[in-house]
């Protein structure tokens, strides 16, 4: 199947490579898709699902069969330490597209919630250090998140639905640096009302004693 490209080489803003997100951890995009699903869009670079991805479509490589795709958050890191040059063999002046018709693709793969994986595999971890499984009781009342969806509604769901999203007290400005997940926020709110109340007096006697001082400077 024939690549979409876009007309134009993408200018890549190499100062902006802290901003950009890397390519979807392999094993994540796994957990409800096969291997021949993913083939491929797995990044050149980094051997993960291809995030926002490029396609390298210098003349050099015209005759490879394989794809040629790397994630853009990738390809700007390389470029930036090896400026014109190209990720899949030494050469001046790489060429490169967005590959609009790849990022349609892995944006409809499902998924399940990143943090739910990611506690998952910490879990995992815990269990091989302690020798220690489920029967134990260990995972007993842990919050999980149950999203499956499209990959490309997952940051709309990290930020507005994650049961596993950690959270601020509303009072933070005042003083509570409690942080929990979403789910329990409310639970820290009611049980902690005489706290943050006494934190908010304080902070507005402080605001008094400040005005007070300014008055007298004035005077």
């Amino acid at each position: 199947m024939e690549e979409e490209k876009s007309k134009d080489n993408v200018k890549l803003d190499l100062k902006s490579i802290t901003e950009q997100q890397t390519c979807f951890d392999k094993n994540w995009i796994l957990q409800l898709n096969k291997q021949e699903d993913i083939h491929d869009f797995i990044c050149l670079i980094c051997k993960q699902v291809a995030n926002n991805p490029m396609e390298i479509d210098c003349s050099q490589h015209k005759n490879m069969d394989e794809s040629l795709v790397v994630g853009e958050n990738c390809l700007k890191q390389f470029l930036s330490k090896n400026p014109n040059s190209c990720p899949i063999e030494p050469h001046d002046n790489c060429s490169y597209s967005q590959s609009r018709l790849a990022k349609r693709y892995i944006n409809e793969l499902d998924v399940i919630c990143p943090r739910q994986f990611q506690q998952e595999q910490e879990q995992q971890q815990l269990q091989i250090s302690t020798q220690r499984g489920h029967e134990e009781g260990e995972t007993h009342g842990i919050v999980s998140c149950d999203f499956k969806g499209k990959v490309k509604h997952v940051n709309d769901h990290l930020e507005h639905s994650c049961f596993l999203q950690i959270v601020k007290c509303w009072f933070g400005s005042f003083g509570c640096n409690h942080t929990c997940l979403k789910s329990a926020i409310h639970d820290h709110l009611t049980s902690n009302m005489k706290l943050h109340f006494d934190l908010v007096i304080k902070s507005f006697d402080s605001l008094q004693q400040i005005i007070r001082q300014y008055q007298v400077s004035l005077f």
